[in-house]
């Protein structure tokens, strides 16, 4: 059994010595670097950009037709 171990280091200072501390707004957890003092969540997402939500407004168009 082949187990894989994710390091998460910060954006900041590319440290290791991080400890979870609580959650944001929207429910993710957020994390607290010992090393710069730096918070922020591990794995951000991705926005959608301009041209992406000008794509999905275009398709939802197009299919409310049919």
């Amino acid at each position: 059994m082949i187990i894989e171990t994710k390091v998460y280091t910060c954006r900041k200072c590319q440290s290791e010595d991080l400890v979870k501390k609580g959650t944001n707004a929207s429910g993710s957890s957020q994390y607290h670097c010992k090393a710069c003092g730096a918070y922020g969540v591990l794995e951000r997402t991705e926005r959608a950009t301009e041209e992406k939500k000008e794509l999905i407004i275009k398709e939802a168009i197009v299919f409310s037709d049919y």
